[in-house]
């Protein structure tokens, strides 16, 4: 596909966030007085958001000890982003490629920007993103397409020559619904099958091979 806008998904499709997601969760989880998890259990539920991860992992509990919850998850998390936090291979490169390409390029999650926008920083990212959105950045976030859609209008680019990079479902629902061009990437948090049963347009195994599926 011959593309203007790239729209990258972070936790599971830049950065292979797993390990330090689910330290965080877990302390969180002794915290409140609720039993610890594998890190596995945890994964699945991962790309929605904190507060929804929190309700996944604490199902039962009212919304006051949800937000209580949320606001340790931040703490916790917020002085643990990048102990174990790394790349996925070849990411650098192949978003240097883009850039080189002239493409446009920005970054959509469902984390709270202020941790998205560290993490980047940490990694030296930043500057191949002009715009990068969080899950409080808007009244919705993905799937809901407002995001993509705010991203596509403020980097001055057409639906139709947008393409969403992500590895989650919600990723997938989010472009489609917004009118771009979906790519799931099988290595991240979800796998081949939640991508495939999601619709997404093509499916990648690995993140350089978006150089020849996005021209």
């Amino acid at each position: 596909m011959e593309t203007e806008l790239i729209i990258f998904d972070l936790d599971g499709t830049l950065i292979d966030s797993s390990e330090d997601i689910a330290w965080s969760a877990n302390r969180t989880l002794a915290a409140m007085g609720h039993r610890e998890m594998g890190p596995e259990e945890i994964i699945g539920h991962i790309g929605w958001g904190v507060k929804p991860l929190l309700q996944k992992l604490m199902p039962g509990e009212s919304e006051e000890r949800i937000a209580e919850a949320r606001l340790k998850f931040l703490d916790f998390y917020g002085g643990h982003l990048v102990i174990k936090t790394s790349l996925y291979p070849g990411v650098e490169d192949t978003i240097g490629h883009f850039l080189k390409a002239g493409k446009k390029m920005a970054v959509v999650t469902n984390k709270p920007f202020g941790l998205a926008d560290r993490i980047l920083d940490a990694f030296g990212l930043k500057r191949f993103f002009p715009l990068i959105l969080g899950g409080d950045s808007l009244p919705n976030k993905k799937p809901h397409p407002e995001p993509i859609e705010k991203a596509i209008r403020e980097l001055f680019c057409r639906p139709e020559r947008t393409a969403v990079v992500g590895d989650s479902p919600v990723d997938c629902e989010a472009g489609k619904a917004a009118g771009a061009y979906t790519v799931g990437v099988s290595y991240g948090f979800r796998g081949r099958g939640e991508l495939t049963s999601a619709g997404c347009d093509i499916i990648v195994d690995d993140f350089p091979s978006l150089k020849k599926a996005l021209s």
